[in-house]
């Protein structure tokens, strides 16, 4: 009879957890942006680069992301929500609305948390810090860089032509960029383990200058007056290239 009473105070303790989480849970899904997704890395990796959003699209869905041009013509960086396309040849240009994009990320930032990081820091001691600061290892992040690079190096990749090469190709084609003693913001992403392929797990992190006249996909840098500003992703929305029209 003693034991039937815990178990039913035990039941009932859980059951009003339950009523004060779930909804709470709920309401912290619902308030947040989406983020949406054009294409999966496990495609563009395997050499998929035909258009699945337009630029214009991009921008109707969020105004702060990263990705890769149709033909993968290169390297894409969406700040305050303009987008704009650093070619293989270092220029940086900000295309027609209805440019193609094959992968993307984007969302409606609107961080959660900001942690200033005031020392000279190198790309493994910067990652680290922002890695730390992530309550939940389970869920997306959206992070934005704004600060001084004393050193940054950055790479673009020039346009390719069906029958597409892989990825891994494509980048031994590379251009990169080493940049010196220069004020940008980075965008990245954050992806957890479990979504290797649909996207890639880990960081992804594209730069560009205050000037907008240099960036492209990070490889490594050296921050130092880095502020980061850090945004949970609950839900996302993926887009998958249409191949009706081939």
């Amino acid at each position: 009879m003693y034991t039937s009473s815990i178990k039913l105070h035990f039941l009932f303790f859980v059951m009003i957890i339950a009523i004060l989480i779930i909804p709470a849970y709920s309401d912290i899904i619902s308030d947040s942006p989406v983020m949406y997704q054009a294409s999966t890395y496990a495609m563009v990796e395997s050499g998929n680069y035909s258009e699945v959003i337009t630029v214009d699209e991009m921008k109707s869905f969020g105004n702060f992301g990263v990705g890769g041009f149709k033909d993968l013509d290169g390297e894409l960086t969406q700040i305050n929500g303009d987008i704009y396309q650093i070619k293989h040849d270092g220029s940086v240009l900000k295309p027609e609305g209805d440019t193609g994009i094959c992968f993307a990320n984007t969302i409606t930032f609107d961080p959660e948390y900001l942690i200033n990081l005031n020392e000279t820091m190198n790309e493994d001691t910067l990652l680290a810090n922002i890695h730390d600061s992530f309550p939940d290892e389970n869920v997306i992040y959206a992070f934005r860089i704004d600060g001084e690079f004393p050193e940054i190096t950055v790479r673009s990749v020039p346009p390719q032509e069906e029958p597409y090469p892989s990825l891994s190709e494509v980048i031994e084609d590379q251009s990169v960029f080493h940049l010196q003693n220069i004020s940008g913001t980075v965008s990245g992403f954050w992806f957890p383990e479990w979504m290797q392929g649909v996207n890639y797990a880990g960081f992804h992190t594209h730069f560009i200058t205050d000037a907008r006249d240099a960036g492209g996909h990070v490889l490594d840098m050296t921050t130092e007056n880095a502020s980061v500003s850090i945004q949970p992703i609950y839900t996302f929305t993926m887009i998958l290239p249409d191949k009706k029209e081939d």
